[in-house]
């Protein structure tokens, strides 16, 4: 799942068949190697770092041997709470993680990020959002909350197999950024129902276009919706901003939502997408996140301070000029 510090090595043999495995974990200077808890259907636990994690199996390091686990048993992955110290340090800001993760398969990707991803709602309408770190930080478009001050924020948490919805009506808005179209908020309560888990940044936030991706969120209302594609065009430029163009579904309700690599990091935030054509839509690069995210304080929303530099600008740029309504892009949620 995410990749963390492991401080608990210690001198042990391992199967020669597992070294290539181990050793991958321990050149990564060994600030990367997975330590985490599998929950398995019947309540049992087994923790510790993952070797491999595919459709069928999990292989989970005991220290003495290594165990499989058959995918279909296990109810979810957290991580350890040495993982969620490393978190802290991973960034400037101590905000976010951007770090390097292994190949996943897609379905594997939304079983392990999904719970990131949130429903954001106000009286408006609603929009997508995911959590950037485990202190109830989570960023959505400008758009989703524009001009809205009573908002709330649906999670999906599996209790003993099953999964509920759990409401938080307690968010605060931490700051603002409308010319990317980005906000980041903040749950106030913290939350009873388990732990939060966050999302991975892409350490360099490059993309190329044919590269596999994403999406995860939640349109018209269809929750934690998975839709895949391919990046299109890595820099399309709308008056004087660049997005990455995806040919993944991105519907009203999308935006706000991440856009994932391969890799399950997040390399984009989806906002808007052609009314009419399929398989046009756009992403703000994560580089803007993680830019706000380590400059918070100058982004400060503060409704009180009339300089503050909140404003109210107009829906993000569309496509073309073109009066021709087909030609036009509308915003990819709300």
């Amino acid at each position: 799942m995410f990749d963390a510090m492991n401080s608990r090595f210690r001198p042990r043999i391992f199967p020669a068949r597992f070294f290539p495995a181990f050793l991958a974990c321990a050149a990564a200077t060994a600030a990367y190697c997975p330590a985490e808890t599998l929950l398995l259907r019947g309540g049992a636990k087994v923790s510790g770092p993952l070797l491999k994690s595919d459709s069928e199996v999990v292989v989970v390091d005991l220290g003495y041997q290594a165990l499989s686990v058959p995918a279909l048993q296990i109810i979810d992955i957290q991580q350890d709470d040495a993982a969620a110290a490393a978190e802290a340090e991973a960034s400037d800001s101590g905000l976010y993680v951007a770090a390097d993760l292994d190949d996943v398969s897609t379905a594997d990707a939304a079983a392990r990020f999904g719970p990131a991803v949130v429903i954001v709602s106000s009286p408006a309408g609603l929009g997508s959002g995911f959590f950037v770190n485990r202190k109830g930080y989570l960023v959505t478009n400008y758009h989703v909350i524009m001009k809205q001050k009573r908002l709330a924020v649906t999670r999906f948490v599996k209790e003993d197999g099953i999964l509920r919805k759990a409401v938080y009506r307690d968010v605060k808005i931490i700051a603002v950024d409308p010319f990317h179209d980005l906000a980041v908020l903040r749950i106030e309560s913290r939350p009873e129902d388990g732990e939060i888990v966050p999302l991975i940044f892409s350490p360099s936030g490059k993309t190329r276009p044919g590269e596999k991706i994403f999406v995860i969120g939640n349109p018209m209302g269809l929750e934690r919706t998975v839709t895949e594609g391919i990046v299109s065009q890595a820099a399309r430029n709308f008056e004087g901003k660049l997005y990455i163009q995806v040919d993944a579904a991105v519907n009203p309700g999308n935006s706000g939502g991440p856009l994932f690599n391969r890799r399950g990091q997040v390399i984009g935030v989806c906002n808007m997408g052609a009314v009419r054509l399929q398989g046009l839509n756009f992403a703000i690069p994560a580089r803007h996140v993680t830019y706000l995210l380590d400059h918070l304080d100058d982004y400060a929303y503060d409704e009180a301070n009339s300089e503050s530099g909140f404003i109210y600008p107009e829906a993000p740029p569309r496509f073309g000029k073109s009066e021709d309504k087909d030609d036009e892009t509308a915003d990819g949620g709300h």
